[in-house]
Formats: C-alpha cells, structure tokens, sequence
C-alpha cells in the first residue's frame, strides 16, 4: 500500500515535467475543442493559440519541478498518515495545475 501512495503523490508532477512535447505538438496544431488550453482568449485565432499552449508547457515543466519538491518535503517529514498525505498532494497538485491555467489566460488579458 505504502508504493501505490508513493506513486499517486509522484504522479502528477511527473506528469507535468514530461508534458512539454505534448503542449508543443498541440500549439503547432490547429485551434480544436478537445485537447489544449481552451480559453476564450487562446481560441479566437491560431496565433493566440499557439503562445499559449506553448507558454502552458513551459509553465507545466516549471509547476512540475516546484511540486516535485514540495511532494518530496511533505513526504519527508510525514506530516500525515499516508492516505491522508495522497489526498491532499492530489488536491494541492490539480488546484496548482488549473491555477497555472488561469494565471496564463489572465496574462493574455491584458
């Protein structure tokens, strides 16, 4: 039980650090509806599209790097049970994730 917690903590920043191929082959693509950050500012034409879907997987490397660290020290110190420990870094790691979302659309705002 101890491994499958250790995997889901892991997870998403994994994920996140590995991710940039994936947000490039999505900003080179064309403006779609399933896959990329859909917001009203990325979607109004390609050249949006492209910036910030390209600027999502740079952030999402960085986010990626940060949240392994703060994984590892929450982990290190065992601050709670292990269940409880999995639930709150898959919160934290998601609600970092879109945040990460929002703060980028905000910055195309302007």
């Amino acid at each position: 039980m101890k491994y499958f917690f250790l995997i889901i903590d892991y997870l998403i920043p994994i994920l996140l650090i590995i991710s940039y191929p994936y947000w490039k082959k999505i900003a080179n693509g064309p403006i779609n509806n399933m896959t990329g950050v859909r917001t009203e500012n990325s979607m109004k034409n390609q050249e949006n599209w492209r910036k910030i879907n390209k600027l999502c997987g740079k952030y999402s490397i960085i986010l990626g790097i940060v949240l392994f660290i703060f994984v590892s020290v929450v982990l290190y110190f065992n601050v709670l049970p292990m269940e409880w420990n999995a639930l709150m870094l898959t919160v934290i790691c998601a609600s970092a994730f879109v945040f990460m979302c929002i703060v980028i659309n905000n910055k195309f705002n302007k």
